[in-house]
């Protein structure tokens, strides 16, 4: 996974350069469908890339993936790892490639067995 991709960005970078609605990522971090660190005396909260897909949006199986994670308890760079591995033996894509590709279940069932 690219370095970028796992960079924590702040709500208001993600507004202005995607277009993304700061109250719905609020609305999501809150619900737990987005994963967001609040450094020691940041103002603001900050979310990793990777959960944005084209356009700022973020894909519902991005967010059942995210939901499953804290529920296992995966901590943010476990799920990173997680999500940066390849889903197949032979090549292919990762696993972060299937969340966009709408494969959350068989993510999902990768973030269980690593719990």
């Amino acid at each position: 996974m690219h370095d970028m991709l796992t960079t924590p960005l702040p709500a208001s970078w993600l507004s202005t350069r995607l277009g993304v609605d700061a109250a719905e990522i609020e609305r999501l971090r809150s619900e737990g469908e987005l994963l967001a660190t609040r450094p020691d005396g940041a103002d603001e909260w900050f979310y990793p890339a990777w959960q944005f897909g084209p356009g700022g949006t973020v894909p519902v199986a991005v967010r059942d993936a995210v939901r499953a994670a804290r529920r296992a308890g995966l901590s943010e760079s476990r799920l990173a790892a997680v999500l940066r591995r390849r889903a197949g033996l032979m090549g292919g894509g990762r696993f972060l490639d299937l969340l966009f590709e709408g494969n959350a279940a068989r993510v999902i069932a990768e973030i269980h067995a690593n719990a």
